[in-house]
């Protein structure tokens, strides 16, 4: 590769990398749930506290990239480094795959692939599926090794990559079965490519291009989904809105007014290039089964939400692989200018935004300070989603209180405990929820009154799947945070003590 491309490249990553590594703690949806539930597994050995609440549970579940990669950083580093170092992989993982793809097809390393830094912030960044987008970075360099060894015996073949898919499926399974279907489209197109008189040999093909997905298959089979959740589950295919939310996902993030600009500048190049493209016949073919399945996946899937927000970053970045261009250097390099404006005004915006939520999440910290090590802590979010949208994205802003558990080794009812290797304690379970959020003032003051539900678990009615933690609060919990955000929490009740006041939240001690 020439100085000029290494020096591209270079740069590209350094932008795109910027808005991470300004900021001491990634503001990202789920993340702070599942970096408490590292903190759990790293340091539940060595504080009583957490013992008393939590027990760590291994066991074959299909979500464990996380899992396998932080707390042995977190070994050497302190948790919340560990934790960035790891979200900054989630952000190169998904460019590195698409990289070595297009080699893989192309046998060079172009510019190209630098327009993948372009859906590097993306909605599932924003709402922190850092196990998926990691495992999704691994499942491009695997359909990569697939492709570059076609002309291995097809059976030593199988034998290698069954392992590999193994350890992709406990990465994360959506991950396996996006890289299951590109395997399909590219086999499919080389079975069609064969004349009939190699039937025999093009059906071995198939088999053995089956056969590596045997082993996780095997573990699917097994995996109990309804032991990660509550009551009973749903399955909601979504409305036209969210299926145009979920096609335009790898462009955005965060709200950030740049997101519109960058998506219509995208798509303006992509029609003035479109007659000097070119895609690669190994690749096109497997776009073909990822955007059917793409189009017919649901909004929410056993009570998981956001499943059809996946597989369209899978397919652009299955796109950008195959993608080449004339190698004319007036015609290459107008364009990369032009990529290396819209990531540069993409990156500065994401910037603003993190380092937004990264003053929010210190105030968090700060306020939570003076909660004892230890406490039980009930989360009250003011007005929901509505209040915060142009503040604090949602999902963030439920999961800020979760650094309590990082801090303070502190009990809060709604970490991730499902389908985990953190679960609760049996005294802890009627007071938890493997799915849920906050609760509302309106919760609060009706769950003051309400006997505990004697163990009795209890669908919360949104999102399916989790249980009401609250009834009887002053019992079970010992303080109380109150998120507002510039709502009104209006009249709390009498037995909450103020114990510590920030701009945007309080902290309440609970008097019995």
């Amino acid at each position: 590769m020439s100085p000029i491309r290494r020096l591209a490249w270079l740069l590209f990553t350094l932008v795109a990398l910027a808005p991470l590594c300004l900021v001491r703690v990634p503001g990202l949806g789920d993340y702070l749930n599942h970096l408490a539930r590292m903190h759990v597994l790293v340091s539940i050995a060595y504080s009583a506290d957490l013992q008393r609440a939590y027990q760590v549970h291994w066991t074959p579940i299909p979500y464990l990239a996380m899992d396998a990669v932080v707390p042995l950083l977190a070994h050497i580093l302190p948790i919340y480094l560990a934790g960035k170092i790891f979200v900054l992989a989630c952000v190169v993982m998904p460019v590195a795959g698409t990289a070595c793809l297009h080699i893989a097809v192309h046998r060079r390393l172009s510019l190209v692939p630098l327009a993948a830094w372009l859906v590097s912030y993306n909605t599932l960044l924003e709402f922190g599926f850092l196990n998926y987008l990691f495992s999704l970075g691994i499942a491009l360099m695997l359909f990569a090794a697939w492709i570059v060894t076609t002309f291995w015996p097809r059976w030593r073949r199988a034998a290698l990559f069954a392992p590999l898919v193994l350890a992709l499926y406990f990465g994360h399974a959506f991950a396996c079965f996006a890289y299951c279907l590109a395997i399909a489209g590219f086999e499919a197109h080389q079975a069609l490519q064969s004349p009939f008189s190699r039937f025999r040999a093009v059906a071995a093909d198939l088999l053995a291009a089956f056969s590596q997905a045997v082993p996780a298959l095997v573990f699917a089979a097994t995996l109990n989904v309804h032991s990660g959740y509550v009551g009973t589950l749903n399955t909601s295919w979504g409305d036209l809105r969210s299926k145009l939310f979920a096609a335009c996902a790898p462009f955005l993030f965060l709200h950030d007014p740049t997101n519109a600009f960058v998506l219509l500048a995208l798509i303006a190049l992509t029609a003035l290039l479109a007659v000097r493209v070119r895609l690669a016949p190994q690749v096109w073919p497997a776009c073909i089964p990822v955007m059917l399945a793409a189009i017919a996946m649901p909004h929410v899937l056993d009570s998981t939400w956001g499943m059809d927000l996946r597989l369209p970053l899978f397919l652009v970045l299955l796109l950008i692989a195959a993608a080449s261009f004339p190698r004319s250097a007036a015609f290459r390099w107008p364009v990369m200018a032009v990529l290396c404006v819209l990531l540069a005004a993409k990156s500065t915006d994401a910037w603003r935004a993190l380092h937004a939520l990264d003053g929010q999440i210190a105030e968090t910290r700060q306020i939570l300070a003076s909660l004892p090590r230890g406490a039980r802590l009930l989360v009250v979010n003011v007005g929901g989603s509505r209040v915060a949208r142009d503040k604090v994205p949602p999902i963030t802003y439920w999961h800020m209180p979760l650094t309590a558990v990082i801090d303070r080794d502190a009990f809060v009812p709604y970490l991730f405990s499902g389908l985990t290797t953190v679960r609760m304690r049996p005294l802890f379970r009627a007071i938890s929820t493997p799915n849920g959020l906050p609760i509302s003032p309106a919760q609060l003051r009706e769950g003051m009154a309400r006997p505990a539900p004697d163990g009795i678990e209890l669908s919360d009615g949104e999102g399916g799947g989790g249980r009401i933690y609250w009834y009887s609060w002053p019992k079970t919990f010992d303080y109380v945070l109150v998120q507002r955000f510039g709502a009104d929490a209006g009249q709390l009740p009498d037995n909450l003590q103020l114990l510590a006041h920030a701009p945007d939240m309080d902290l309440y001690r609970i008097v019995r």
